[in-house]
């Protein structure tokens, strides 16, 4: 799965472009300040850095140089300054591309497209594990697996959020809503279905002993 760091000091914007970018199916994980942003880029090893200039600690300039020192990432910059000279600055540090505050959050998921060349399929693949967010389709070893509403809420509740510890509580409340009669053993049994379908690939579903599940890209 493609994986997208948002170094942002504000947090809702931040929380925004989360909230987009999982719909897309790719990962994404937060720094509030260039520091740890930093950081979160040595251990995250992420496809494309989303990157403001105005930031605590160390501006969104000096990371820039710092992660182009690194690596070939792909890097955007978001910033409110709409000066030709900042934009210029940017792509010689290393920046990719450039855009400016407040932006159309659809101009910026077409550019993070483009930037990670994914097309409208929107196919989340690991392995011979395929699903296509477009028709919720799941495929195994290119055999289409059949999967009711809720086994196909919960798989790609899974994908968005992998690698992240789900709570049952929180499952319950993303698959069956506010309002149901269900509880938290019906997430349980949810899961042991999927699980079934999924095959080999059920070990993908990890069981977090007291808190819920994590979806993993383990070893198959």
């Amino acid at each position: 799965m493609k994986k997208i760091l948002i170094i942002e000091d504000e947090a809702n914007l931040a929380n925004s472009l989360q909230m987009h970018i999982s719909k897309l199916g790719l990962y994404s994980d937060v720094a509030y300040n260039g520091i740890d942003g930093i950081e979160k880029f040595l251990k995250l090893n992420p496809d494309l850095v989303l990157l403001d200039i105005n930031l605590p600690e160390m501006n969104g300039w000096e990371v820039c140089k710092k992660i182009r020192e690194l690596s070939n990432v792909n890097i955007i910059m978001m910033t409110a300054r709409d000066g030709e000279i900042d934009e210029i600055h940017g792509l010689e540090l290393g920046a990719d591309d450039y855009i400016v505050k407040p932006f159309n959050i659809n101009v910026l998921i077409a550019r993070i497209k483009r930037a990670l060349r994914i097309d409208n399929s929107h196919n989340y693949t690991y392995h011979d594990l395929t699903y296509n967010f477009t028709t919720m389709e799941l495929s195994i070893n290119n055999h289409v697996v059949s999967l009711s509403k809720r086994e196909t809420q919960l798989l790609e509740y899974f994908i968005r959020n992998i690698n992240v510890s789900l709570s049952r509580e929180g499952l319950l409340l993303e698959i069956w809503g506010a309002n149901s009669d269900f509880d938290e053993r019906a997430v349980d049994t949810l899961v042991k279905r999927l699980r079934k379908k999924m095959d080999e690939y059920c070990v993908m579903i990890k069981t977090l002993r007291g808190i819920g599940y994590i979806f993993e890209e383990v070893s198959i």
